[in-house]
């Protein structure tokens, strides 16, 4: 028997920051998406995507993973503004778990899901969530950004983004926890990417960014009035921030604009932790550079020491070696990817007592 269902939370265990507009649940940050069970032989997804997104090197890419597989069984991009697409198709009929993950991430093409479409004996279940959860915001490195591409060799496009094997996905898979991304290319504090002697402020900040469910779908779409996220959807006992990278295009080294940083690095944890009061925090930085690492450190000491707030945490993580491979646009490598989570696992049992 088939049946059509809708991606709400009755019938799907929701991943990530989604945002729904009308029937259609919108997956658009890196590794966010739907899991599910069901008992029976096929399963396909209707989607769809930005009609101006479909050119070769800016398409949406999504990722389908069958029960606990590590490894995702298909990998494909949105070729068209809407289509259906299969996601498992089995001689037999058995209880099986489909994840479905973006890949590509939410600055470039947008992706929603209209219906899941099964062949089965009964409905579809969410799965179940996890006892942990952490929330990582942070920017292209976060996203996966140039991993499987070459530095010098490559121009980027989507095709070389994933996420599910960057430092973030790694570690929550590590640790077995539930995770959100909210991180987006070329994104800082005080300015994103710039090669001018000016910040850019033109295009998104994460403590802009970060109070919006998608902020980006609501610019896209003209909204005048943009969702603000709901923190109590998913409460992380652990937030990792990776920021700075970008910001040190601009301040250079300057101390006037070091400051600047550090000063609204410092704000940006009090909106933080306005939003999550209960969360460990671990402020990471480093593998593309460490010149702001010494003002992460000063905002931390001095956030530790106003707030008399303890569950605060610095972890630099070591630049990337040419030895281990450089990404598209000089980012991280698979190699690197994994040492930082390496690095990253072994603060996060220090802080958090997680084995």
């Amino acid at each position: 028997m088939k049946v059509n269902f809708k991606a709400n939370e009755d019938n799907v265990k929701i991943l990530g920051r989604t945002k729904v507009i009308g029937d259609i649940r919108y997956i658009d940050y890196s590794c966010s998406g739907i899991e599910f069970e069901f008992v029976g032989t096929s399963v396909s997804v209707a989607l769809c995507t930005d009609k101006s997104k479909l050119e070769e090197a800016l398409k949406a890419w999504v990722a389908v993973f069958i029960d606990d597989d590590e490894e995702p069984s298909k990998r494909f991009s949105l070729d068209s503004e809407e289509g259906i697409y299969s996601l498992y198709e089995g001689s037999t009929s058995r209880k099986v778990k489909i994840r479905l993950i973006k890949m590509s991430e939410a600055a470039f093409a947008k992706v929603g899901i209209k219906e899941i479409i099964v062949e089965g004996e009964v409905g579809i279940t969410p799965t179940r969530c996890k006892t942990r959860g952490i929330e990582f915001i942070g920017d292209s490195i976060t996203c996966g950004y140039g991993i499987e591409g070459v530095c010098g060799v490559d121009d980027f496009n989507t095709t070389q983004e994933n996420p599910w094997e960057a430092y973030a996905a790694k570690t929550a898979r590590y640790f077995n926890a539930d995770f959100n991304c909210i991180s987006w290319s070329g994104i800082g504090i005080i300015s994103s990417w710039t090669d001018k002697d000016v910040p850019n402020t033109e295009e998104w900040l994460m403590p802009e960014l970060y109070k919006y469910t998608d902020g980006g779908l609501d610019e896209k779409l003209g909204k005048s009035q943009y969702e603000i996220w709901d923190n109590h959807k998913f409460e992380p006992q652990l937030i990792v921030i990776n920021l700075g990278t970008n910001d040190a295009s601009y301040t250079k080294g300057i101390k006037e604009r070091v400051q600047v940083f550090e000063d609204e690095y410092y704000k940006f944890l009090n909106q933080v932790r306005g939003c999550n009061p209960n969360s460990q925090i671990i402020c990471a930085l480093g593998a593309m550079g460490q010149d702001l690492c010494p003002a992460v450190t000063n905002a931390v000491r001095r956030f530790k020491n106003l707030t008399d707030d303890a569950k605060i945490h610095t972890c630099f993580f070591d630049v990337q070696l040419e030895s281990d491979g450089i990404g598209s646009d000089s980012h991280p490598s698979l190699k690197t990817q994994d040492k930082m989570s390496k690095k990253l696992i072994w603060k996060i049992e220090e802080v958090m007592g997680w084995q």
